[in-house]
């Protein structure tokens, strides 16, 4: 295979606190994107920014910093102090599906009207460095994978876009199951859409196996995993590393490691969850200890 990007998922209410110490602990990734950062009515102070990002750079991997908002000043301004800060690059997110995101027309609310997405890139590019990369992550489509015919293109024409990161499913199938040839019907066809511009592949790869042959069969040029990552707390590493501990030892590793940093009692129950799975006699045996 050629060179390809592995990329952790950003996740809203996950990646915070202890839990990215542990990650920079263990050396889990080599590039973070961070969740998004939602500038809504007004810039937000210096002090808020850096307390947002200082987690993210204990480790020292490139850091992308996500950004999600309606007002292209806005995010290009707050994009502009990041870039002060030694980060990587800047991504967009069009594509959450939370109903409380979309309502107010953010993250994936921004594809039900996608005409003017182009000229809203444009605009926080104009505030950045030049150097600094601009990338956007989006879905297929608001509703229809067909609106990918027309998103896709869009992207990749826009001078101001360097990079994609797309989910296959549209906003409005949230993480429903779709069969794997639909998954991989939509990876291979964005990446044709795409053309030249580098494309990022998400949604449902659980596997270094998994990851190489949607890879193979679409021609992208990466994956980002959210959050089968989790429950394998070393499957990004894996694709580079075969060696690293494999998913039963590395959940019981990755668990002491974000215990050991300060994980609050109540993420722990919800890190247990996603490890081990709430059914798993794992899960149960550490709620049982709490009770003691």
């Amino acid at each position: 295979m050629k060179n390809f990007e592995i990329w952790p998922g950003p996740m809203e209410g996950v990646g915070k606190g202890g839990f990215i110490t542990a990650v920079n602990r263990l050396g889990l990734v080599t590039q973070w994107m961070t969740p998004f950062f939602r500038v809504s009515q007004n810039l937000p102070r210096l002090n808020k920014l850096k307390s947002f990002l200082e987690p993210f750079q204990q480790s020292r991997v490139p850091v992308c910093v996500q950004l999600m908002g309606t007002d292209p000043v806005l995010l290009g301004k707050a994009g502009k102090i990041f870039a002060d800060m030694d980060i990587a690059s800047i991504n967009l997110n069009f594509g959450c599906p939370s109903s409380r995101v979309i309502s107010s027309g953010a993250g994936g609310g921004a594809l039900r009207r996608p005409d003017g997405l182009a000229d809203f890139c444009r605009t926080v590019k104009s505030f950045l460095p030049p150097e600094l990369p601009l990338s956007v992550k989006i879905r297929s489509g608001w509703a229809d994978p067909e609106e990918m015919e027309k998103l896709l293109p869009m992207f990749a024409l826009c001078p101001a876009v360097d990079k994609i990161f797309f989910h296959y499913r549209t906003v409005k199938e949230l993480y429903f199951e779709l069969p794997d040839e639909v998954r991989q019907k939509r990876f291979k066809r964005a990446v044709e859409l795409a053309n030249h511009t580098p494309l990022i592949i998400n949604g449902d790869i659980d596997s270094v196996e998994d990851g190489e042959r949607s890879m193979t069969l679409s021609g992208a040029d990466g994956v980002m995993i959210a959050r089968p990552w989790i429950s394998d707390p070393w499957l990004l590493r894996r694709f580079h590393d075969p060696g690293v501990p494999g998913k039963a030892e590395g959940r019981e590793l990755f668990f002491r490691e974000a215990d050991a940093c300060g994980v609050p009692h109540g993420g722990m129950i919800e890190l247990a969850r996603m490890l081990w799975g709430k059914e798993s006699e794992r899960f149960r045996q550490f709620i049982a200890a709490q009770s003691d």
